[in-house]
C-alpha cells in the first residue's frame, strides 16, 4: 500500500540518497522509499531517516540479486545523482515503465537524451530537497503525468535494448570500413 519511490544505487551519497530522505519528510505520509543496494552504506543513511522522522518509510533492502521484483513494486524511481556517467538504473527503471525523476545532463548523462515533462522530470540541482520533493508530488498527484511518463519511458527504452544498440554499432564499423583510407 501507499507510493513506492525505488531508489538504485551502490554509493548512497553520490546518488542522492540524503537529499532523497530529505525531501521524503515532505511527502504525504502514504509515499515510502525502497532502497536497493550496498548493505555496507545503511546505517549512516538509517540513521538518517530516523532523525528526520521518517524512518519507518525508508526500507532498505540491500542488494538484490533480482532487482526486477522491485521495479515492479514501485511507482516511480528517483535518481537524484550528483555524478553519473549514464545511469542505467534510469534506462532499466523505463523499460520497466516507471516514471523517473532524474539529475539533468549536468549531474547525468542520461538525462541528456531525455526531455523533461515528456520522458523523465529532470532535476536542474540534484543536492535541493524541494525541487525533488516537488516533482515527486507531481507523480504522487497526477495519475495522467505518471501514466504519459511511463509509456514515454518504455517507448524510450525501446530504443536503446542491446540487439539494436549492436545494430547501430555495426552499421558505424560497416561505413567506416567502406570509407577509403580506413
Amino acid at each position: 500500500d501507499g507510493f513506492c519511490i525505488l531508489f538504485v544505487g551502490n554509493d548512497y551519497r553520490k546518488k542522492g540518497l540524503g537529499t532523497l530522505i530529505q525531501a521524503l519528510v515532505q511527502l504525504p505520509e502514504q509515499c515510502y522509499v525502497a532502497v536497493v543496494g550496498n548493505p555496507g552504506q545503511i546505517t549512516p543513511f538509517k540513521a538518517q531517516a530516523q532523525a528526520a522522522g521518517v524512518g519507518q518509510r525508508v526500507l532498505f533492502l540491500g542488494a538484490l540479486q533480482d532487482v526486477h521484483p522491485a521495479y515492479q513494486a514501485a511507482d516511480c524511481l528517483a535518481h537524484p545523482t550528483h555524478e553519473d556517467t549514464f545511469a542505467m538504473v534510469v534506462l532499466e527503471a523505463m523499460a520497466h515503465g516507471l516514471a523517473v525523476v532524474v539529475s539533468a545532463e549536468k549531474y547525468c548523462g542520461i538525462a541528456g537524451l531525455l526531455v523533461d515533462g515528456q520522458q523523465a522530470l529532470l532535476l536542474d540541482d540534484p543536492r535541493q530537497p524541494d525541487t525533488l520533493a516537488a516533482a515527486l508530488e507531481r507523480c504522487v498527484h497526477d495519475p495522467v503525468l505518471m501514466a504519459r511518463l511511463a509509456a514515454a519511458a518504455q517507448a524510450f527504452a525501446q530504443q536503446y535494448q542491446w540487439p539494436q544498440l549492436a545494430q547501430q554499432q555495426e552499421a558505424i564499423y560497416l561505413d567506416l570500413a567502406k570509407t577509403p583510407g580506413h
